[in-house]
């Protein structure tokens, strides 16, 4: 045996979605089942179609999520934790741009304390103005911590240029002067709209008997009816131009750099062909631009591309950080390797590779109850159809590089850019001035 050369298996991984078992409590509201009794966990999980995109005040949607659990009319912030730790409960509130979320993970023997406090925490949650205050102050130092972060800083420049005239451009996290706005009754507020958004849905997956599970949701929620259909998310719109933000960090020693572009969301019936170019470019270790910024010139630990996908907007965003002094070449290269992929066929041994990786990524993003019942959520909350994962693992695996190279040319060379960097302004300007018009970030 040649131990110098690895074995590559030319057999590609089968695999078919659980089907999820779907019901629905008196209201309407949807329940989402993955059950398997060998588990000694089970999940639930409360979406909510409302989120920071809706908020008035940015970084508002973030702290009611925080003070969901910092007192009832019954317990305190203190109770409630005693009671989540004494069981071994992971139990907790987020929020994302398009969604507000309890989530909670324990033994199965537990599952109904879980659905009391979440009923108790949802609809009885107080918002006392010390907890509220005390936040506050955890979210300025949260600001402060970022902002010396280039990283961040690149990150937020992007989106806010990006995004100009939408919402996904404010800050998610809040800024000192957005969350000095934040109180208890703007709290109260933002709680009551989404208590009133209707369209709500449980996933719930692990050792969850369903009979037994609908009667406990149906006495705790059965009786929830929202008034107000879930606020509608405008789709950003975007020019066809280049532009460049620069995010000033005179101390930094490495460029953080993000250059962005629009790009397709999971309901495009490209994706599955665009999933596979976009690893070949930058969503795994051996991409093309992870080689060239890292292997073949050294400027970088790291080069990465990912998509992000949002209601309102779907972007295609490389990142890297690299010494001041490659800057201008390391932005030459990245527009080299998007020139190269929109033009040139992947070779095959590549494309196989890629599309093995794709597809192993994908059979081990889902070996756990808690991994299916997340991509069950994403169906759900996408209104995507029931079999979604198992038709674009079978599009992945009988793909052809032929047939990707459309795909390589549509979007891999974008009209619309936005390359962002923080780091010396002095250094950077120069830079961008030569790719467009740059401004200068600064979080007001």
């Amino acid at each position: 045996m040649d131990r110098s050369t690895p074995p590559i298996s030319n057999i590609k991984p089968s695999f078919s979605f659980p089907a999820s078992d779907r019901r629905s409590l008196s209201n309407g509201m949807k329940v989402l089942f993955v059950h398997d009794p060998q588990s000694a966990l089970i999940s639930i999980s409360l979406t909510m179609r409302i989120g920071a995109v809706h908020e008035q005040i940015a970084g508002l949607a973030r702290a009611v999520a925080g003070l969901m659990l910092a007192g009832t009319s019954t317990k305190t912030a203190q109770d409630i934790s005693m009671l989540i730790d004494r069981l071994g409960v992971s139990f907790g509130f987020s929020s994302s741009w398009d969604s507000f979320e309890c989530s909670s993970i324990g033994l199965a023997e537990h599952a109904q304390f879980m659905a009391d406090l979440m009923q108790e925490c949802l609809f009885d949650a107080q918002f006392p103005e010390d907890e509220v205050a005390l936040k506050k102050e955890l979210m300025i130092a949260e600001h402060e911590h970022y902002s010396m972060d280039p990283e961040y800083l690149a990150s937020r420049a992007s989106s806010a240029r990006m995004f100009t005239n939408h919402p996904y451009g404010h800050s998610r996290i809040g800024i000192p002067s957005s969350i000095a706005l934040i109180n208890q009754e703007t709290c109260r507020a933002f709680h009551r709209d989404i208590v009133q958004t209707s369209d709500a849905f449980f996933t719930i997956s692990g050792n969850c008997d369903p009979e037994q599970m609908i009667v406990i949701l149906e006495e705790r929620f059965g009786s929830w009816k929202p008034v107000e259909q879930p606020p509608l998310i405008p789709q950003a719109q975007f020019t066809d131009e280049m532009s460049c933000v620069l995010a000033p960090k005179q101390d930094a020693v490495q460029t953080a750099l993000h250059i962005a572009f629009p790009s397709i969301g999971l309901n495009h019936p490209d994706y599955p062909l665009f999933r596979i170019a976009s690893t070949a470019f930058g969503g795994y270790f051996a991409s093309r631009i992870n080689h060239t910024l890292r292997e073949v010139h050294g400027y970088t630990y790291g080069a990465f591309a990912q998509s992000y996908g949002r209601k309102g907007s779907n972007t295609y965003n490389i990142q890297t950080q690299v010494g001041n002094d490659v800057t201008a070449h390391s932005i030459e290269l990245i527009f080299q390797e998007l020139q190269k992929m929109s033009e040139t066929m992947l070779a095959e041994e590549e494309c196989e590779t890629v599309i093995n990786y794709v597809l192993g990524t994908m059979v081990q993003g889902m070996e756990t109850n808690q991994q299916i019942s997340a991509r069950m959520k994403m169906i759900e909350f996408n209104h995507l159809p029931e079999m979604y994962h198992t038709s674009v693992f079978q599009s992945i695996a009988n793909s052809e590089r032929e047939n990707l190279l459309p795909i390589q040319k549509q979007y891999f060379k974008p009209t619309h850019c936005i390359i962002s960097a923080s780091g010396s302004t002095d250094l950077l300007e120069p830079i961008l001035r030569q790719y467009g018009e740059t401004i200068i970030f600064q979080e007001s």
